[in-house]
């Protein structure tokens, strides 16, 4: 009696990305914009449901994702809020307006 899955009808593709489709969306996404994704993935020509696309452009392929390292002073920013507010997930989302994601912070602290 549940929802069927994002990606069960036929002739979707699943799995892995590939290059030419990255280029895709993220031609069509520049010259378009972001949004109603269910109809961006079929008129940006990918054989993907929308959840996909829109998962796939926030995560991996959005130009202002930060990737690499953290900074000395995003490490600082880290240990000082750590010191003044501890461990509480309350402060997540005003971390997170600090520092540009939730995976920076599970990193630095479990590496």
């Amino acid at each position: 009696m549940g929802r069927r899955p994002c990606c069960a009808r036929e002739g979707l593709n699943r799995g892995a990305w590939t290059p030419l489709e990255d280029k895709m969306l993220r031609d069509y996404v520049q010259s378009h914009g972001a949004g109603k994704w269910t109809s961006l993935a079929k008129r940006a020509g990918l054989k993907r449901c929308g959840k996909s696309c829109r998962l796939r452009w926030l995560n991996y392929l959005r130009p202002d994702i930060k990737r690499g390292n953290i900074t000395d002073d995003e490490e600082d920013l880290i240990i000082r809020l750590h010191k003044l507010l501890g461990n509480r997930p309350v402060i997540s989302p005003f971390m997170l307006t600090l520092i540009c994601t939730f995976y920076i912070l599970l990193a630095f602290w479990h590496r």
